[in-house]
């Protein structure tokens, strides 16, 4: 069983894709700390792919979720230029000297958080993330 669904590059509409996961996660039969961790990332990776791949302007997201053999899975596409999350260095302290404070830290709590994270370019452009929590019924 799967959901599926699409939406509006806004970041307006970043509760509504909240939601969205939760709820599939729910109705699939997720467990809350599993659904919770796996919203937060979605959220994080979302909204820079509306911030910095839209840039502000309109394009689709299209999100997947469903069980695969007990771990829960988010796919998360765009058609914004390819990026590639996993090719960003992870921080070495979060937080520098004379730093006031700890900012794009997104991308590092994502990856924490979850158990495997996958990324592709989209055959017809765009960008795939996977999103992965094991064990997570």
């Amino acid at each position: 069983m799967s959901a599926s669904f699409a939406f509006n590059a806004d970041l307006r509409t970043l509760k509504q894709i909240r939601r969205f996961i939760a709820d599939a996660a729910d109705n699939i039969g997720a467990r809350r700390d599993s659904i919770d961790d796996i919203v937060y990332a979605a959220n994080e990776l979302i909204s820079n792919a509306i911030t910095y791949g839209y840039g502000g302007q309109a394009g689709p997201i299209w999100v997947d979720v469903w069980n695969d053999g007990g771990s829960l899975c988010v796919r998360i596409c765009d058609a914004a230029p390819a990026f590639n999350p996993l090719n960003v260095p992870l921080p070495r302290n979060l937080i520098g000297r004379g730093q006031q404070r700890a900012g794009g830290l997104g991308l590092f709590l994502s990856r924490h958080l979850l158990d495997d994270l996958q990324y592709r370019v989209l055959p017809e452009g765009g960008n795939e993330l996977i999103l992965v929590k094991w064990n997570a019924f």
